[in-house]
């Protein structure tokens, strides 16, 4: 079972619903998606400086390589520059408050779409004579409205108040630079 994003709630809360998928890809891209937004925030709090793969898997709190790879797209998609070497790291190549969530998800090639047959016409033989289908599109559109809205300097701006009101987990955002 895989837990997919339907909504965006004006608070900026996601909204999970439930999606019957049992293909170990489309899981892996959506635990993509959800570090990969991590990593964001991570750098997003030092944006002064490069911040090594090591730092940010443990910020993240994923498998070096896996963030590895996550990295790799955010870089091919422009939105994190990366420097070689030994004094190499990673860096956001953009403003914060001009990347969206839906860039990130678009970035790790994943669909922001609650059916597979409103980004695919061919996904489904009833897509033309289902009275669901028009359902399903009108969220996508919404919820692609309401994705491309979420900029990560309102979600930093969230996770630093959240981090001071709650101690319970580490904060996604580094309170001081090392």
């Amino acid at each position: 079972m895989v837990w997919f994003v339907v909504a965006i709630s004006p608070g900026y809360q996601l909204v999970f619903a439930p999606l019957a998928i049992h293909n170990a890809e489309v899981v892996n891209l959506f635990r993509q998606v959800d570090y990969a937004i991590r990593c964001i925030i991570y750098m997003c709090g030092t944006r002064e400086r490069l911040a090594t793969k090591g730092e940010i898997s443990k910020s993240v709190s994923a498998p070096d390589l896996f963030v590895a790879k996550i990295l790799q797209r955010l870089v091919r998609a422009g939105i994190v520059l990366s420097v070689r070497g030994v004094r190499g790291g990673f860096v956001l190549a953009r403003d914060p408050a001009s990347l969206s969530l839906l860039d990130v998800i678009e970035a790790c090639q994943a669909m922001a779409a609650p059916r597979p047959c409103v980004v695919n016409p061919r996904a489904c033989v009833y897509r033309e004579t289902c009275p669901v289908h028009p359902v399903w599109a009108k969220i996508h559109r919404s919820n692609m409205r309401e994705l491309r809205k979420v900029t990560f300097a309102a979600l930093v701006k969230d996770a630093k108040r959240l981090s001071k009101s709650r101690r319970a987990s580490p904060p996604l955002v580094p309170e001081a630079n090392p």
